[in-house]
């Protein structure tokens, strides 16, 4: 986008970007560019903060106003950046421990208890908030988690879908999993996205596998596994928090 801002700018339309990542927009040089905190992939923060959202766009806008430049870069005023955590919220009561020593067979019963603890509080949320973000793999959950679970004995290419590779649906699937995880756990709360990463990635089965399917796929020699485990299963910020 701040490449895109250059052309545009040239044809007379005023830009101004919203910047996840400082360096880009350091090196590129849009000719506004307003960096904000928050994870790759939410721009205007964390979902359902209409406040913040709007807080977020009101910065942006402000500073198609500002003189200065050729290539301005302001930092957005953090005082409500949406990371405070709600002391209110609790956790769903899916932690486990010992999962290093179960083997596929426990794993996926357990893995199915937990989506069965959660199925209540997703339909809650999903009727509550009229969408949800769950269905880019087309699959139930059943199918996801049983999809997933299958490459614990390693890649294969079995799909269950006919217009999609095995490994690409492992990828869409992790996707649909984690959104249903992480819908079914705000419902009732306004937890920090912090606060839902620690609880999925250390306290859940679900997040257990995904890590485990990662560190598998690193040195893989399958290249389909390798690319979808090694990069789309676990989030860049959570492989660093967690030092994977």
């Amino acid at each position: 986008m701040s490449v895109l801002a250059h052309y545009l700018e040239e044809e007379g339309l005023a830009t101004t970007v919203v910047s996840l990542v400082r360096l880009h927009s350091e090196i590129i040089r849009p000719p506004r560019s307003l960096f904000v905190p928050f994870e790759l992939g939410r721009p205007v923060g964390p979902p359902n903060n209409n406040v913040l959202q709007r807080h977020v766009l009101e910065q942006a806008l402000g500073l198609l106003e500002s003189d200065d430049g050729p290539s301005l870069i302001s930092d957005f005023d953090q005082s409500n950046d949406g990371t405070a955590p709600d002391k209110s919220w609790s956790p769903p009561a899916t932690s486990f421990s010992n999962l290093d020593a179960l083997d596929v067979a426990d794993l996926k019963r357990r893995l199915k208890d937990e989506i069965e603890i959660l199925a209540p509080s997703y339909a809650l949320a999903k009727k509550t908030r009229g969408r949800s973000s769950v269905g880019v793999s087309r699959l139930t959950i059943d199918e996801i988690a049983e999809h997933i679970l299958s490459f614990l004995n390693g890649p294969h290419q079995e799909s269950p879908r006919e217009d999609l590779s095995s490994a690409l649906v492992l990828r869409f699937g992790a996707d649909d999993l984690k959104a249903f995880y992480l819908e079914a756990a705000s419902h009732g709360g306004s937890p920090s996205s912090w606060q839902l990463g620690n609880w999925f990635w250390r306290d859940t089965v679900a997040g257990q596998i995904l890590i485990s399917l990662r560190a598998a796929a690193m040195d893989h020699d399958d290249k389909r596994f390798n690319i979808v485990g090694s990069k789309f299963l676990v989030p860049v910020i959570w492989v660093s928090e967690l030092k994977l």
